[in-house]
């Protein structure tokens, strides 16, 4: 179509009339921010996760619910907190403003890095894989005896697991320290110690060394199994009494060269190591939270300030000089200024120690500046800092932060506070990523969500895809893929079924949208083995008492408010349907028509037996609404204690995501109606509640999926006032609380901040608002803000991954906002039959009104904007 007949086509659309303004102005303004949040100051891929609340308090030491120490500065005892705010989206700098009397009081808080000397050789490193704790100052280890190893790695009544990642098949030896510090007797804590290729050994600390006397234990080890990984095991005798596993530390040297245990339990020659892992210290480097603070006096008159540090802690607080303390044995708090005096008390079960400075007397008009620094990180650095230093290190985090390579500009929106959401969003992501055996780890978060879930990161990886990082979520999901186990399952929390679902469904989304099928092929072995196991559990639904569920699935875990893993369920089925779907895509894609046509049949018999479940199971809400609820019986035992669990809209994440991302029904399905329906009557400050946790509270990133639900069912305007509510639920520096009560209401919450499921699912729902593909066809616009078309307003795509190929387009709306010029350039793979622009709402009184496009040729297109004024 040639430029010319553009114009008259989009102009006939518009004959019909004027399209009024939407009645419901969409607009940011943290209407709904959580009473309390937490901010992350920490570089990308930092294992050190320094949070900040909105009080400006460094917090620190997260274990079961809360931080053991928490930091603060007090410049006046008068002051109050007045705002609060990031330096810029981009810049996790945390500015925190307080008032007292004439007095303006900003604190800044930012992260320093530096890396010290490398702890393992090329190819070399080590991953810990339980979720046990680390116990500082554990043992006393005697004089020639690194210090290092008075720390220990404990799995409270589990084994500890780390995998070493060697980079060949060659023997290493691998010698393993332990030093007893607790018990005082042989026999108490008696340990098995297996490292894979190895014979294991069985030793009791105490028989053999002694209390606080460390020793090696060495083994011949291998790669047996050919996967890259040698594990290490230290797990709790049977015969032990004490059944908590200690381990505090290993080295890994070349086979041929051990050195004497002297030298290595002294240290000696961890550079000849391969591999270094002290248990207190997972790497070498060190790092500096700093809170640097400046006092303005506003006044006509002189004041004078007796600044103080405040340390708050559970753990250990020790005073080592008269400028510093030390925390848990390891991390020390210092100031930039001279400290008058240190002193400590006790308060509940913590101590508090207060460093008071000496007083500064501030000049009308002047400032006056000092800082605070909690040195931590792997190797503690607690060199004085000047405050000019302070100064200078302040400036160089702002610098770093500006010039990070994250993957931004790849959405761009005229909303300010939206672009900030999302380049928000992108920076959370990174900061909440670890470094694993050499793989990025796209971690929920910093403290209770601070490993892998299968499900979340299927859609941070997605996020991360979209936005262009396609290289670094290829990494996540070879990391993901190193938790499949020998019958192809994938069981990270265990009876989560969907795990193996969303596995199949994450490699086939990223494989379309990086378009690469030597890719996908090089990992279909193991997709085949998750796709055999899923028959397997089907077949187990035939086997197990009830017939309830025939060739569905067994029971299993639901998550999202209803916590059993013994009841039969939907969410599970949804999830599998979804993968099975995906997979049998990807065969065809692929060529693989024999193949595709075997899992063809096993999803027709899987969504046939859905179906027939399914028709049994829906229910009537006081409403009149017909929907299917995520429970298929009811127990009236779990009735009794916890009624909640039957609530409708509970576990009803699964069916969203059944809609979309899955794909499985039909836009006119009366289920997807019913369901969509009845999650609508508990929609309270534009979202929809009780779908979590918490029971007439909001579980922030719920929104995108019901967002996405209502998006995939051709409501775009919905879509996009689900996403200003998500938006108006983020706190003002620009992150989410998993799950929060409603405004007014007392304090609730739970889960994570910043919680980064809900940051991808802010990318992904703003992304797809824009651009989503609807089978073999780019859709753009379906859910495009009107409020994003006033005069002078952009809307870009720059590059944006698509299973077509990078989508680059723009809509600019003229000056006088009559008309808007867009721009598209072609899109890469032949599949893709057609462009839709959606026009409707923002640019035609029509919903239904659209322009069909080549795919393969660059357009540059006028569209006339005829609707009454705004």
């Amino acid at each position: 179509m040639h430029f010319k007949s553009s114009v008259l086509f989009i102009a006939a659309v518009f004959f019909g009339g004027l399209h009024p303004v939407c009645a419901k102005e969409l607009a940011v303004d943290f209407e709904f921010q959580p009473p309390q949040w937490r901010t992350a100051i920490c570089p990308p891929d930092d294992p050190y996760k320094t949070l900040v609340d909105e009080q400006g308090v460094l917090l620190y030491h997260y274990a079961r619910g809360d931080f053991a120490t928490k930091v603060s500065v007090a410049a006046d005892d008068r002051a109050k907190t007045v705002g609060q705010s990031l330096l810029s989206p981009r810049v996790p700098i945390v500015r925190t403003e307080r008032e007292a009397g004439n007095l303006k009081i900003v604190e800044e808080v930012f992260a320093l890095k530096k890396a010290g000397p490398p702890m393992s050789k090329d190819g070399y490193s080590a991953e810990r894989k339980d979720r046990g704790i680390l116990d500082r100052g554990w043992a006393k280890p005697p004089d020639g005896v690194a210090g290092k190893l008075a720390d220990v790695a404990v799995g409270y009544g589990k084994p500890i697991h780390y995998q070493i990642r060697v980079p060949g098949k060659e023997p290493v030896a691998v010698a393993v320290a332990l030093c007893e510090g607790w018990h005082g007797e042989p026999g108490r804590r008696i340990l098995d110690v297996a490292v894979e290729g190895a014979a294991p050994r069985q030793v009791d600390p105490l028989a053999e060394l002694g209390k606080n006397q460390a020793g090696l234990f060495w083994f011949d080890a291998k790669d047996a199994d050919g996967d890259g990984l040698i594990d290490l095991k230290v797990s709790a005798a049977e015969k032990a009494a004490d059944k908590n596993a200690i381990l505090n530390g290993f080295w890994v040297f070349p086979a041929a060269k051990k050195p004497q245990d002297a030298a290595v339990l002294a240290g000696a020659v961890d550079a000849a190591a391969a591999l270094v892992h002290y248990s207190g210290q997972a790497d070498a480097d060190s790092r500096n939270d700093v809170i640097l603070v400046r006092v303005t006096n506003r006044g006509e008159r002189p004041q004078t300030i007796a600044p103080k540090v405040v340390v708050n802690s559970t753990k250990k607080i020790e005073r080592l000089d008269e400028r510093q303390i030390r925390v848990d044995t390891h991390e020390t708090v210092l100031c930039t200024e001279k400290v008058a005096s240190v002193n400590k008390r006790k308060q509940g079960n913590a101590e508090e120690a207060v460093l008071a400075l000496a007083p500064i007397a501030i000049e009308p008009g002047k400032t006056a500046s000092f800082a605070a620094i909690y040195c931590g990180g792997g190797r503690v650095d607690c060199t004085p800092l000047t405050l000019a230093e302070a100064e200078t290190e302040r400036e160089k985090a702002e610098n770093f932060w500006k010039t990070v390579a994250l993957p931004y500009d790849r959405i761009v929106v005229p909303d300010k506070n939206i672009q900030a959401l999302l380049d928000s969003s992108i920076r959370n992501i990174w900061q909440a990523r670890e470094i694993k055996n050499g793989l990025p780890a796209f971690h929920v978060g910093a403290t209770c969500y601070r490993f892998l879930f299968i499900v979340d990161g299927a859609f941070i990886l997605e996020a991360a895809n979209l936005v262009g990082a396609g290289k670094d979520t290829r990494a996540g999901i070879a990391y993901t893929l190193t938790f499949q186990k020998e019958d192809g399952r994938f069981e990270i929390l265990p009876h989560y079924s969907k795990e193996n679902g969303i596995v199949l469904w994450t490699c086939v989304r990223h494989a379309m949208l990086t378009q690469d099928k030597e890719w996908l092929r090089s990992i279909w072995p193991k997709l085949e083995k998750t796709v055999g196991f899923i028959g397997r559990l089907r077949q187990e639904s035939y086997r197990d008492a009830s017939p309830l569920n025939d060739g569905l699935l067994p029971a299993g875990y639901v998550d999202g408010g209803i916590n059993c893993s013994d009841q039969l369920e939907y969410s599970n089925v949804y999830w599998n349907l979804v993968g099975l779907k995906a997979i049998v895509e990807a065969a065809r894609w692929l060529g693989k028509t024999e193949q595709a046509a075997v899992w063809q049949k096993e999803y027709d018999d899987f969504e046939a037996a859905f179906r027939k479940a399914a028709a049994r199971d829906m229910k009537t809400d006081d409403r009149g609404n017909r929907c299917l609820p995520i429970l298929m019986t009811t127990d009236e035992k779990i009735r009794k204690s916890d009624p909640e669990w039957y609530i409708y809209c509970k576990g009803q994440w699964t069916f969203c995501h059944g809609v979309y991302p899955g794909q499985l029904f039909a836009k006119d399905d009366p289920l997807v109606k019913g369901n969509l329906a009845n999650l609508e009557t508990y929609e309270k400050e534009g979202m929809i509640t009780t779908t979590g946790w918490l029971t007439g509270g909001i579980w922030n990133y719920f929104a995108s999926f019901y967002g996405h639900a209502v998006l995939w069912q051709g409501e775009g305007r919905k879509a996009a006032e689900t996403l200003y509510a998500f938006a108006n639920h983020a706190s003002p520096l620009l992150a989410w609380l998993e799950e929060q009560g409603l405004k007014n209401e007392p304090i609730r919450e739970n889960g994570d901040m910043p919680h980064n499921w809900a940051s991808a699912e802010f990318i992904r729902l703003a992304v797809h608002l824009l651009a989503l593909d609807r089978g073999r066809e780019m859709h753009l616009f379906e859910g495009l803000p009107v409020e994003w078309t006033r005069p002078g307003m952009e809307t870009k795509l720059n590059g944006l991954a698509t299973p077509f190929g990078p989508l680059t387009c723009s809509l600019r709306v003229g000056g006088d906002g009559n008309t808007a010029a867009l721009k598209i350039e072609p899109l890469a793979d032949p599949a893709c039959e057609k462009i839709v622009v959606h026009l409707g709402r923002w640019a035609d009184e029509d919903p239904e009104a659209a322009l069909a496009l080549d795919p393969r040729t660059r357009r540059e297109i006028e569209i006339p904007l005829r609707r009454k004024a705004q």
